[in-house]
């Protein structure tokens, strides 16, 4: 792909002569906590085709209070000369029943707002940031794509819960999450193998929120996450999957209002409830009984999970390892694969210390380790559909 010279980009013809003009892409991945951004060019050349993306720069800052003022500090740490992007994609966690990424309109922005009670921590955030992007740069073409729909796939008997129907009328039904972070490790595992795309695959995504997912033939068919990012295994602050009686018990008669509970499973939850933090790198050092209960239980949950995922496929050929806590911490992939030995898991011990992307020692279903891009899957995205 032919990029431009010291950031002055516009139409100019490839040796062919067919016109080319090279285009600028911003991806917004808003966190919780965290805004990453990553600038791209791209060309666009004759009737609108595509070439690949060509990464310039990336950058990761505090979510802050003002959006506006956010990105002005964004853009700051991007390094980036343009006064414009050509597009703009964002991260949205709840996609709801919308599909595929695509324009960010009033209409769409409308049904996101909808869904911010199943993604309170994420959503309001995210559309905080797409609404003064627009504000910014309206005459950029502003899209969006979903975490959810990675899981569009999933089986029917994943995606129905067990509720009433009218409650399922209602939108309480498996989502599932992490999609743009799955999609992203799929990627890389099938640059290496391209065998996992028509084989059984549970990925094991760990970080700030956990989850787990089955995939087989490249789509995802179950997960461990369902109508919010607060189901499923526990995460460093989030609750993972309760007895529902145990909240009716502390509505009823601790009095506790929904505002109260919903910080406390989110914020005070996981492995802080246990140990009083989720720090992961702290907790896998403290010798203490809390910080090694928290520790163990968390191994146990994403063993039985990955276990799970894999009856619901038939089997396992690939266990992927990604995530902040999945990635960078060694000790931690070694105590959940020991725990599924019986599945004929079996680490390297030197690659996976060395935090090498694959690490099974061979014979058994093969296991890996990954560095995901979810800004890279935004801007993949954002050219096959916009």
């Amino acid at each position: 792909m032919r990029s431009c010279c010291a950031g002055r980009c516009g139409p100019h013809e490839h040796d062919s002569g067919t016109p080319v003009t090279t285009r600028r892409l911003l991806a917004l991945n808003v966190g919780s906590s965290t805004l990453k951004g990553a600038s791209y060019l791209f060309n666009t050349e004759g009737h609108g085709a595509q070439s690949r993306l060509l990464e310039r720069s990336r950058a990761e800052i505090p979510v802050g209070v003002d959006a506006q003022e956010r990105l002005a500090t964004l853009l700051e740490a991007l390094s980036e000369p343009w006064p414009s992007p050509d597009v703009v994609v964002h991260r949205i966690v709840h996609g709801g029943d919308l599909h595929d990424a695509r324009e960010l309109d009033e209409t769409v922005l409308a049904k996101l707002d909808a869904l911010v009670p199943f993604a309170p921590l994420h959503q309001p955030v995210a559309l905080a940031f797409a609404r003064a992007a627009r504000m910014r740069w309206p005459h950029a073409r502003q899209g969006v794509a979903f975490d959810t729909d990675f899981h569009a796939s999933l089986a029917p008997w994943s995606r129905r819960l067990p509720v009433p129907e009218a409650w399922d009328a209602l939108g309480i039904r498996r989502y599932g999450f992490h999609g743009l972070a799955f999609a992203s490790a799929l990627r890389i595992v099938a640059s290496h193998d391209a065998g996992i795309l028509k084989g059984r695959a549970v990925f094991a995504h760990l970080g700030g929120g956990c989850s787990v997912c089955a995939v087989e033939g490249g789509r995802s068919r179950d997960t461990t996450m369902a109508l919010t990012p607060l189901g499923g295994i526990p995460s460093p602050t989030r609750s993972g999957d309760l007895d529902p009686g145990a909240l009716l018990y502390l509505l009823r008669h601790e009095r506790l209002d929904a505002q109260a509970l919903e910080n406390g499973l989110y914020r005070s939850a996981g492995l802080a409830g246990i140990a009083g933090h989720g720090d992961m790198r702290v907790l896998l050092t403290d010798p203490g009984p809390q910080a090694q209960l928290a520790v163990e239980l968390f191994a146990v949950r994403i063993a039985q999970s990955i276990a799970a995922m894999a009856t619901a496929i038939g089997g396992l050929d690939h266990v992927v390892f990604s995530g902040g806590i999945g990635h960078r911490a060694p000790v931690l992939r070694a105590r959940i694969v020991a725990r599924l030995a019986w599945l004929g898991l079996a680490l390297a011990p030197d690659v996976n210390d060395a935090g090498a992307t694959r690490i099974d020692r061979g014979g058994g279903p093969s296991i890996w380790n990954v560095a995901i891009d979810e800004e890279r899957e935004l801007a993949e995205s954002a050219l096959a559909s916009l």
